[in-house]
C-alpha cells in the first residue's frame, strides 16, 4: 500500500508541475487561476498539517505567492512522511478540525485518496480555464504520465 500511495504522489507531483509550466508560460488573463492552483497546494499542506499533528492557520483561498516553491516543498514533505509510514498506519484514525472547527476522524488511507482526487478535481478546473488562455493545454492525465 504504501508503495502504491507513493506512485500516486509522483503523479500528482508530475501533473502539478504540467499546470504550473502552462500557468507561467505567458501571463494568466483570469484571476481564479492562480487561485485554484493555490487552493490546491494550500490543502496538501492542511491535510499534511493534520496527518503530522501541527497546528498551522492556512487559509484555503488565499493566493499565495511563490505556487512553484510551495508545490516543490508539499511534494518533498508528502514523500518523506509516506516514507516513514508502515503498511498497518494507513488503517490509523486522524483526528482533525475541518477549517470550520468541526471536529471529524478519517482513516489516513482514506484521507491520501481524497488528496490525490482534490488534485485532479482543481486540475481539471484550471484546465478548463485555461482552454481561453492557451493553445496547448497541459496534459495532466494519469495514463499520459504512466507511459
Amino acid at each position: 500500500m504504501k508503495s502504491h500511495h507513493l506512485h500516486l504522489f509522483n503523479y500528482d507531483y508530475w501533473a502539478n508541475q504540467q499546470v504550473w509550466k502552462s500557468m507561467v508560460e505567458k501571463p494568466l488573463v483570469h484571476p481564479k487561476l492562480e487561485n485554484l492552483f493555490s487552493h490546491l497546494l494550500s490543502a496538501q499542506r492542511i491535510w499534511l498539517n493534520r496527518c503530522i499533528e501541527v497546528s498551522e492557520i492556512i487559509p484555503l483561498w488565499n493566493t499565495k505567492s511563490d505556487l512553484e516553491s510551495l508545490m516543490i516543498a508539499n511534494y518533498k514533505e508528502w514523500i518523506v512522511f509516506l516514507g516513514n509510514v508502515n503498511d498497518g498506519d494507513f488503517e490509523q484514525i486522524i483526528n482533525y478540525k475541518n477549517t470550520s472547527g468541526i471536529a471529524f476522524r478519517t482513516k489516513l488511507n482514506d484521507i491520501l485518496i481524497h488528496l490525490i482526487n482534490h488534485g485532479t478535481y482543481h486540475r481539471g478546473q484550471i484546465v478548463l480555464l485555461l482552454k481561453n488562455e492557451r493553445e496547448i493545454l497541459p496534459t495532466t492525465d494519469y495514463i499520459f504520465w504512466i507511459r
